[in-house]
């Protein structure tokens, strides 16, 4: 199998590497201080770069990308460690309004000048994704929402409501509540409230829900991936500076052995990731999301187990929010809950049998 990228590719994971730079913490501090936890501003240089319009078809004005080169732009991010939510406040968003149908909403996503929170999770629910607490009635939605990521800097709402159907709500609609929390990664969450609330009603079939929840399950696996081998490579280069008795640790065998333990099992990851994203989506949307979940579970299992001997060779300020890797180790603890934790992953893998 040929894992080597094309030009395109290249040049795309290229350009988000130079769009990243450096990992500088001191401005990843400063950017969650801003109110709502991140910048409006670099969200259109985001949009600007492209890497929005990847998510959408040709035909709702996107680039149409595939699978694969969506989790390359993933990856990407999660080895720079972005703070940027690509994939919570981006493809997860385009995805639904493309499910839905709706273009005019596709339009106004891709290019940044809308900032939109997808409202999944119910209380009680655990990762159950369907909506049935949540209902549309004629024009108005009541309900409740909760773990609603990028929610304080949205100025609008796709909330999922019983009946296959998505509902737009407006961020200052009447009887909407908001209320605002920090998450393990450092941005920010909120639960939502629906008091009879004005919305707009879309049509979203099920089928084309579950395929959403599978792309955004591969993706947080390519991004879980990134943020692996940015988590191997700072400590691959620590151990070889840091000094004890005299001899980098590096040298230590025992130290050596995990590492190659650690490189195995990233190499591995990533080999079921592209294998997963190479496969066709469209050919079978009841099997896509549940492969998509098994290989989210392996690859969640991995970067954990890496993001674990990273923090404990660097030692206590491994966990720190001074070093990268604890923002890393933070991020992929986020994305391994996300639409479903390892056994729920693999609890869904195994219906494919």
């Amino acid at each position: 199998m040929n894992f080597d990228l094309d030009e395109d590719q290249q040049l795309t994971r290229d350009t988000i590497g130079r769009f990243l730079g450096p990992v500088d913490i001191a401005a990843r501090h400063a950017m969650r201080k801003v109110e709502s936890g991140y910048s409006r501003a670099r969200w259109q240089e985001v949009a600007e770069l492209g890497l929005l319009a990847l998510a959408a078809p040709e035909a709702m004005g996107g680039i149409g990308g595939t699978m694969v080169d969506l989790a390359l732009v993933a990856e990407a991010l999660g080895k720079g460690v972005a703070i940027d939510p690509w994939l919570e406040n981006g493809v997860l968003p385009i995805r639904l309004a493309a499910a839905a149908g709706d273009a005019a909403l596709v339009g106004e996503l891709l290019a940044g000048s809308r900032f939109a929170a997808a409202a999944f999770a119910e209380p009680g629910g655990r990762y159950e994704t369907g909506a049935a607490g949540t209902r549309l009635e004629g024009t108005n939605v009541t309900g409740g929402k909760i773990f609603v990521l990028g929610a304080p800097l949205a100025d609008m709402f796709l909330v999922t409501v019983a009946g296959n159907r998505l509902a737009k709500v407006a961020r200052d609609a009447a009887g909407a509540v908001l209320r605002d929390y920090p998450v393990i990664d450092g941005s920010n969450a909120a639960t939502l409230d629906l008091h009879c609330t004005p919305a707009e009603g879309l049509d979203l079939p099920g089928a084309k829900f579950e395929r959403v929840i599978g792309d955004v399950r591969l993706l947080a696996a390519a991004e879980m991936l990134g943020l692996a081998q940015a988590m191997f490579d700072d400590t691959l280069a620590y151990v070889g500076d840091r000094q004890q008795f005299g001899a980098a640790i590096g040298s230590f065998q025992a130290l050596q052995h995990r590492l190659v333990e650690c490189y195995a099992a990233l190499e591995q990851a990533r080999s079921m990731m592209l294998r997963t994203a190479m496969l066709d989506p469209t050919s079978d949307d009841a099997t896509w999301p549940r492969l998509a979940a098994g290989a989210k579970a392996y690859v969640g299992e991995a970067a954990m187990r890496i993001g674990l001997e990273a923090v404990q060779m660097h030692g206590g300020m491994g966990q720190t929010d001074e070093l990268a890797i604890g923002h890393a180790l933070k991020r992929v603890m986020l994305l391994d809950k996300l639409f479903g934790d390892q056994d729920h992953c693999l609890r869904t893998y195994a219906r494919t049998a």
